[in-house]
C-alpha cells in the first residue's frame, strides 16, 4: 500500500472511531453521521438543471434533460412522473392557488397538483423556457424565453404581451413586494417592469445575465450576478450603488444575509461573503466553479454546492463549518424540506435526500 493511501486510511479509521469531524484537508472538514444522514437516493439517466421546488405539503417536484417531471415525497419516494417532449432545464414554481408550473423546451407550460396530477397545459407561443415562472396578483405569468422577449402570459385570456430583447433570456425573474419585476437578460442587462407590463429602469452590465435572480436585501435594494465577473448591488431606481469583482463568472443568484451581508459563489473556484458597500467580508475556496445559489435553512445554516460534488455549511455568520461529498457536479440549487431534510441534484442525473443536523451538535 502506498504512503499516500495509507494516510487516508489512517484518516478515515480515525473518524469513525470517534464519530466527530475529521480533518481532511488544511481549514477543511468534512460532514459525515451522524450531522449528515443520507435518506434515499434516485437516478435519472440524465442530468439535472432544475433545482427542486418544495411543495407545501412538503413534496418535491424537479424537472431533467431526459424530458421528465418528476414527483417525490419528503423521504425520496417517486410519487408520479410526466414526460414532456422536450429538456425540462426551467425551474418548477409555486403559484398563488398552490399550483405548480413548470416549463419545457417542448414550448410548454405544464400545472400540476402538489401531488403531480396534471391539471393542464398551454403552449404560449413564447419559444423554448429556460427560466422559471412567477406570477403576479394580476394573474400574469412572467418567465424568459429563447427568442428573445421577456413574456406576459394572462391566465385569464390566454394572451401574450411580448417585451423584445436583443438576445435570449435565461435569467430567472423575481417578484418585489410593490409587484415590480425585475429579469436579467443575455443582452447584458436587467430589466425592472411594473405589474402592467410597463418598463421602469433597464441597469446594464458588461456580461450576459444567466440563471442569476436579482436577489431581495432590503425593501429599497437588490444584488445580482453577471458573466462580466462582477456582483452587482443596485437600488430599486436601477441604480448601481456597488460592486464586486471575482476572478470568474457569476452565475448563481446570490443570497442575503442579516441584511447586511451577501453569499454567492463564482466560476473562479470561490465562495464570497461580501458587504453591502462592495467590500469583502470573507472568502472560501473550494475544488471546482460554483454555479449552484446558495440556500439557508431555518437554523442559520448555509449551504452552498460546487461542481466539486462538494456542498459547503457555514453558520449564519458567515464562518466555515465543513463540506459534504454527494454523487456528482452540483449545477442545480437545493431545496429545504420541512425538517431540516435537504435535496440535491446532479448533473449526472442523481438526486438525494439528505437529513441535515449540524444544530444538534452545536456546529
Amino acid at each position: 500500500m502506498s504512503t499516500r493511501k495509507a494516510f487516508f486510511l489512517l484518516v478515515a479509521l480515525s473518524f469513525f472511531s470517534s464519530c466527530s469531524v475529521r480533518t481532511v484537508t488544511n481549514n477543511s472538514y468534512e460532514l459525515n453521521e451522524p450531522f449528515i444522514e443520507p435518506i434515499s437516493t434516485f437516478k435519472s439517466p440524465k442530468a439535472f438543471y432544475s433545482s427542486p421546488l418544495s411543495t407545501p405539503n412538503n413534496n418535491v417536484v424537479i424537472g431533467g434533460h431526459d424530458k421528465y417531471i418528476y414527483f417525490f415525497n419528503n423521504q425520496g419516494n417517486l410519487l408520479k412522473k410526466y414526460k414532456t417532449n422536450g429538456w425540462v432545464h426551467a425551474s418548477p414554481a409555486l403559484l398563488a392557488d398552490s399550483t405548480i408550473a413548470i416549463g419545457s423546451y417542448d414550448g410548454y407550460i405544464y400545472i400540476f397538483n402538489e401531488n403531480g396530477e396534471l391539471l393542464k397545459s398551454f403552449k404560449p407561443a413564447a419559444g423554448s423556457m429556460f427560466t422559471s415562472i412567477i406570477e403576479l396578483p394580476n394573474r400574469l405569468l412572467v418567465f424568459g424565453s429563447n427568442k428573445r422577449g421577456i413574456i406576459f402570459y394572462d391566465r385569464e385570456d390566454s394572451t401574450t404581451h411580448y417585451y423584445p430583447v436583443r438576445k435570449w433570456v435565461h435569467g430567472t425573474p423575481v417578484k418585489f413586494d410593490n409587484d415590480n419585476v425585475a429579469i436579467g437578460s443575455n443582452d447584458k442587462n436587467v430589466y425592472i417592469f411594473n405589474k402592467d407590463t410597463e418598463l421602469k429602469y433597464k441597469i446594464k452590465t458588461n456580461g450576459w445575465i444567466m440563471h442569476s435572480a436579482p436577489a431581495r436585501i432590503d425593501e429599497s435594494s437588490f444584488a445580482v450576478g453577471s458573466y462580466d465577473k462582477h456582483l452587482y448591488i443596485c437600488n430599486n431606481s436601477g441604480e448601481t450603488t456597488a460592486s464586486f469583482k471575482t476572478g470568474g463568472r457569476i452565475h448563481a443568484t446570490p443570497l442575503a444575509i442579516d441584511n447586511s451581508k451577501i453569499v454567492f459563489g463564482s466560476f473562479d473556484r470561490s465562495i464570497y461573503i461580501v458587504k453591502l458597500d462592495g467590500t469583502l467580508y470573507k472568502k472560501h475556496k473550494t475544488r471546482g466553479k460554483v454555479i449552484s445559489s446558495p440556500v439557508i435553512m431555518d437554523d442559520g445554516i448555509i449551504i452552498v454546492g460546487s461542481y466539486d460534488k462538494n456542498l459547503y455549511f457555514f453558520s449564519n455568520k458567515g464562518e466555515f463549518i465543513g463540506y459534504y461529498k454527494t454523487k456528482g457536479k452540483l449545477f442545480s440549487t437545493p431545496a429545504i424540506l420541512k425538517g431540516n431534510i435537504l435535496v440535491i441534484c446532479t448533473t449526472n442525473g442523481y438526486i438525494e435526500f439528505l437529513k441535515i443536523n449540524l444544530q444538534k451538535h452545536n456546529l
